[in-house]
Parts: C-alpha cells; structure tokens; sequence
C-alpha cells in the first residue's frame, strides 16, 4: 500500500514539474513573439519616418530655391525700375535736344530770309541764290545752302534715331519689368503653397516620431518581460523534481532589438574645420534661402561655413553635390559634406564631424543643431 502511494506521490510532482516547465516555455514562447512583433512595427515606423523627414528636406529645398530666386526677382525689379529711370532722363535730354535744333533752323531760315529780301520762288534757299550779286557769290551760296542743309538734316536724322533707340529700349525693359514682377508674384505664390505642405508634413513627421518613441519604449518593456520569462523557464528547469523523468527546458534568449543610440554632445571647440565654423552658429534659426548669422538654411549653412574658411562653393546642395570625389558612408571623415537624393539633384546637406553624428539646418521651426547619422541617414557623401 505504502508503494502505491509512493508512486502516485512521485507521478503527481513529477507531472507538475512538467507541467510548470511547459508553461515557462510557453511564457518565453509568447514575449519572444510579442517583442518580435512591436519590433517589426518600429521598423516600419522609423521607415515612415526617415520617408517623411526626407520629404520635409525637399519641401524645404524648392521653398529656399524660391525664396532666393524671389529675392534675385526682386533684385532684377529694383534694376529694372533704375534703367528705365535712366532712359526717361536720356529720352527727355534728346527730346530738349531735337527742340533746340529746330529751334537753330528756323534762326538760320530767318537770317537767310533777311539777305535773300522779297521772296521771288517762295523757296527761301533758292531766293538766297538768286539774290546773289555775281556768279562767284551765288556759287559761294549755293556751298553754304547745301553744307546747312546737309548738317541739319544729320543732326535731326541723329537726334531723332537716338531718341527712337531710347524709347524702344525704354518699352523693353518696362516690359521686362512686368514680366519680374509676375514670376515675383508666381514664386511668392509658389512660397505659400510650400510653406502650407511643409506644415502638414511636419505634422506626420511630428506624430511619426511620436509613435517610434511609444514603440521604443514598449519594445524595452517587452524585452523585460522576454528576460523575466527566460529566468522563470530556467528556474523550472533546474527545479529539483522527485520523478526520474525531466522535460526539456527553454534555455534560449532573444537577442534584444537595438534602439537608435541617442547623439552624445560635442563640443564645438573639438570640431576641426568647417563643421567647426558651423558649429558657432548652433542654435541659430531656420530661414528658408537664409545664408547669414540672422538664419540659415541647410545650403546656406554649408556655404556660408566654406567662404569663412576662404572656400568658395556653390550656393545650393544640388550643385555641392557635384563636387569633390564620392567617399563611403563607412569612410567618412571630419568635414565631409552629407547629401539626401542623388548627385547632383540633392535636396539637402550636412557636415560630418565625426562619431556618426553631423551639424546642419534641419528645417523651419528648428535650429542648427547637430544630429546622430541613425536619426535620418544621408544617401552618399562627398569628400571637397
């Protein structure tokens, strides 16, 4: 009897101890799943965020292109109105000029018409002709009215083309001066739809990095809970059991999702070259087409840095791209430009400095700041 009781006894634990290694196996099973699960959602999640941070960049891009040329625009307006001030006075002073002559031709008719006396043809030339006291004075006469006839014909012919030149130049360039001040019109325009698509994408973007950030933080929950399931299946395991019989125990791990590290500071003293003429300027506000101290953009940062340094680049990243030799991304050295988009069509650009992290102007409503290559990666680089 004491043996039946015995056997019974020892079966009941050792169908527990299987029982709770099961269900250890079973914990381990579903937070492997669960993690492996919100992972692959911050994936996707930081994949929409790197698409929406690059189309903010673009956006950003045509509206700095825009402003530059609406204030190249402006620039040409300015111009304009000048010549045609300059060509008001030049066709005023011909003008003035084509009345004084007249004025010297009637004196001249006037003063042939006294030496000529009565008029006998009716032509004022021919009566001073005919009015000559021999053969040898109406000679002289007829040198002096050809020689007038002819200067006062040239002076006028002169005067008149001038202020004919003058007057189509004028009417060209007040066309032309309308013609700036629509494609200023056009691009103001153009300016406001990019700064209403720029907002709405910033929104997303706003709300994208939100989500990452929930998921990140659900992602280290769940690894917690992966490492408590892992303890508890191998405590299961190595319990003591009164049966012979052991089942096997869960004794993997999961490998725990890595996270984007956070960019450590660097100081702007430790950063060589350009990226440390850019970085006395962290801080400084966005502007679109801003080129100066009062507001960069990410071009405007770059070039302005270079031309410190007596290093003259283009003004925009489509052309900066251009330059220099391609270096790889696992190559990069302290100075080396970052590019977003293709050579030669980039739509954005940023100073490596070293660490994985760069300096650049990220976008309107933010500041130069310095950023992480695992926040938003560049496509290709460029080595001056």
């Amino acid at each position: 009897m004491k043996t039946v009781t015995l056997i019974a006894a020892a079966t009941v634990l050792a169908t527990t101890g299987v029982g709770l290694q099961s269900v250890a196996a079973d914990s381990v099973s579903d937070a492997k799943t669960a993690l492996s699960d919100k992972q692959s959602e911050t994936s996707s999640l930081q994949a929409q965020l790197q698409a929406a941070q690059a189309q903010v960049a673009k956006v950003d891009a045509q509206a700095s292109q825009k402003a530059q040329a609406a204030a190249d625009a402006k620039a040409n307006i300015a111009q304009a109105t000048k010549q045609i001030a300059t060509y008001d006075a030049q066709i005023t002073k011909a003008q003035a000029e084509l009345a004084q002559r007249t004025a010297v031709m009637k004196k001249q008719l006037q003063s042939l018409q006294k030496q000529a006396g009565e008029s006998v043809t009716g032509n004022v030339y021919v009566d001073f002709v005919l009015n000559a006291d021999n053969m040898s004075d109406a000679v002289s006469r007829s040198f002096t009215v050809g020689k007038l006839n002819a200067a006062n014909k040239e002076a006028l012919s002169d005067v008149q083309a001038a202020g004919d030149k003058l007057a189509g130049l004028k009417a060209a360039a007040v066309k032309n001066k309308a013609e700036l001040e629509a494609n200023e019109a056009q691009l103001e325009k153009d300016q406001a739809q990019l700064t209403a698509l720029n907002k709405s994408i910033q929104a997303k973007q706003a709300d994208l990095q939100a989500k990452v950030a929930a998921n990140q933080t659900a992602v280290q929950s769940l690894q917690g809970d992966l490492s408590k399931a892992n303890a508890a299946a191998k405590a299961a395991a190595t319990k003591p059991a009164e049966s012979t019989a052991k089942a096997p125990a869960a004794t993997s791990t999961a490998k725990a999702a890595s996270t984007p590290a956070a960019s450590s500071s660097v100081a702007a003293g430790s950063i060589g070259g350009i990226g440390g003429v850019a970085a006395k300027y962290i801080g400084v506000a966005y502007v679109w087409g801003g080129s100066t101290p009062s507001g960069f953009d990410c071009s405007g940062l770059v070039w302005y840095a270079a031309k410190q340094m007596g290093v003259s680049l283009p003004r925009t990243s489509q052309a900066m791209s251009t330059l220099g030799s391609n270096v790889s991304l696992s190559s990069l050295q302290a100075g080396d430009l970052l590019f977003w988009g293709g050579v030669g069509s980039a739509y954005h650009v940023a100073i490596y400095i070293g660490g994985g992290q760069y300096i650049h102007a990220p976008e309107p409503g933010q500041t130069v700041t310095i950023q992480s290559m695992s926040y938003f990666a560049p496509s290709f680089a460029r080595r001056l």
